[in-house]
């Protein structure tokens, strides 16, 4: 169901590869947009109707996009978007150029045109195909190594502690800096007063928690009564 409340949403009639987040958007789809190139790094489409694949920027022909093999091509095509289905939904191809082709472009444009010649489009819809798992389907387990040994640090400490898990995830936010205090859903284009109701200074996650007078006092007080030292950075 939330698939479905997102393409809805967001993706419409366009195709995955070519959404763009957008100031207004929820933070959520946003933090899907600043993934969306490294996942679909990890995979490639298998062409049924063409109507979700990107002619030159997705995986469809071979190992690496179009635009990668012919960045000359790429660089002076008009249309640099359009799915394979609109691409070939003419004869010649539905595909213009900035300037005529010459030499090596003009060569290269006749080796796509002549690896297309098996390509025959279907009423099924096109399917992304996992490179990291045997099954072709997306598993997070298998990105998430893929990241690691990309050399993505990753902090496992926070995970391993034992506490719920949405205390687990609040922390996460938290050092994240994505705590909708009040200057962060200022950004977000909210009006309201964005000084603290405890002690009216501006509201940060670092004053929420560390520096108002309030929360002072109840780290002193949690000092006290379990021993634990009160935090001294964010």
């Amino acid at each position: 169901m939330w698939q479905e409340l997102l393409r809805n949403k967001y993706i419409k009639d366009k195709t995955l590869g070519s959404c763009v987040k957008k100031p207004a958007d929820s933070h959520f789809w946003k933090s899907l947009m600043n993934v969306k190139d490294t996942f679909m790094g990890f995979g490639s489409f298998k062409v049924k109707d063409g109507s979700q694949t990107r002619f030159w920027v997705d995986t469809w022909l071979g190992n690496k996009p179009l635009k990668d093999k012919f960045p000359a091509l790429f660089n002076i095509v008009r249309r640099k978007q359009d799915s394979v289905a609109q691409v070939l939904s003419s004869s010649p191809l539905n595909i213009s150029f900035r300037r005529n082709l010459v030499g090596t472009n003009l060569r290269d444009w006749h080796r796509i045109v002549a690896s297309l010649h098996d390509v025959n489009l279907q009423e099924e819809r096109d399917a992304f195909v996992w490179a990291l798992h045997s099954s072709g389907s997306f598993s997070v387990k298998s990105m998430y190594a893929a990241l690691i040994n990309n050399e993505v640090r990753v902090s496992q400490d926070l995970w391993h502690i034992k506490d719920p898990t949405r205390i687990k995830i609040f922390l996460w936010y938290l050092k994240k800096g994505v705590i909708l205090t009040k200057d962060n859903l200022a950004q977000r284009n909210w009006n309201g007063d964005t000084r603290c109701s405890f002690c009216h200074s501006p509201e940060t996650i670092q004053h929420l928690f560390l520096d108002c007078l309030y929360a002072k006092f109840l780290w002193r007080a949690v000092h006290l009564l379990f021993g634990i030292s009160p935090p001294k950075h964010r």
